[in-house]
């Protein structure tokens, strides 16, 4: 049996530099995503759900990308934390969230 593929879910962030023109506005936004690339059946798998963008994978692994997308929006909902629209501190925390569902 071959190894299960590792399909991590990354967060890409998007917040202002000290040198930004918009210095009023100092939030910034994230995304979700992950990438899977073990497919052997042919198929092109693509989900969106809510702040996630989730590509590629067999099976089993979009599966599991869905399910680890899942627990850390409900984590960043119970924290009151939106990706769109975040601060520094919120994105610290956020951080911390992705790389803990990442573990598991």
């Amino acid at each position: 049996m071959a190894p299960a593929e590792r399909v991590p879910v990354v967060m890409r962030n998007y917040l202002p530099n000290d040198n930004s023109v918009h210095r009023r506005d100092t939030r910034g936004f994230a995304v979700l995503y992950g990438y899977g690339t073990g497919v052997s059946d042919g198929h092109l798998r693509y989900t969106r759900a809510g702040e996630a963008d989730l590509y590629g994978g067999s099976e089993a692994a979009h599966s599991r990308m869905q399910a680890r997308a899942l627990r850390i929006q409900r984590e960043l909902d119970a924290h009151g934390i939106r990706l769109d629209r975040m601060t520094f501190e919120q994105y610290q925390v956020a951080k911390a969230i992705v790389e803990k569902a990442n573990q598991d």
